[in-house]
């Protein structure tokens, strides 16, 4: 009986951490938020093996965060993996970021996170926003007195997924899921996300 008790509760765990770990899996290019405001960047790619390796992909990834670390004066950006997906001709790597700054910068591109405050204070003009649980349109006046609230502003189409749940975002801006936002490719114009 111990034993069947301790299977049911080691099965249990493992459902509960794979549930929990589906950012790890993703199969599209997926920036993951964390609560401290670090960032992860999931890249998934097709990857043709006559053309590549994983190990000269690694390489150069290492080469170019190790440029950027020397010019920042700091290790802010880390390589963390670079893996081939098995059978389906696509590669994942994986890097980790201490601020959206670093992202910012690698990408150059607009990457903003923070506080709805912060962004207002750093320039960022605010567009029109739909409320999630009521479907209403929320303006500019309104999204001001959301301040504490944090926000993802970004100009590249990509999956953001972050740790709390999502209350607003800007037009053309669909969810996935409570915590993950699907950016459209809208050319130079602005994503906004904010969550709790």
């Amino acid at each position: 009986m111990k034993t069947k008790r301790m299977f049911l509760a080691a099965a249990a765990l493992s459902l509960l951490l794979s549930g929990c770990g589906a950012v790890n899996d993703v199969d599209t290019t997926t920036v993951v938020i964390k609560k401290d405001g670090a960032i992860e960047e999931n890249i998934v790619t097709d990857f043709d093996k006559d053309y590549y390796s994983v190990e000269g992909l690694e390489q150069m990834l290492g080469e170019q965060i190790q440029a950027y670390n020397q010019t920042a004066g700091a290790d802010t950006v880390k390589l963390l993996s670079v893996e081939e997906k098995e059978g389906e001709n696509r590669v994942k790597a994986k890097i980790a970021y201490s601020a959206g700054e670093d992202y910012s910068q690698i990408h150059n591109q607009v990457f903003f996170c923070g506080t709805v405050s912060d962004a207002y204070n750093a320039g960022y003009a605010f567009v029109p926003m739909i409320d999630q649980e009521s479907g209403a349109a929320v303006s500019e006046g309104d999204i001001l007195e959301l301040g504490s609230k944090k926000i993802v502003i970004s100009e590249e189409a990509v999956n953001i997924n972050v740790s709390g749940k999502i209350s607003h975002v800007s037009e053309g801006v669909s969810l996935m899921d409570k915590k993950t936002a699907v950016l459209p490719d809208d050319g130079e114009k602005l994503s906004y996300v904010i969550y709790e």
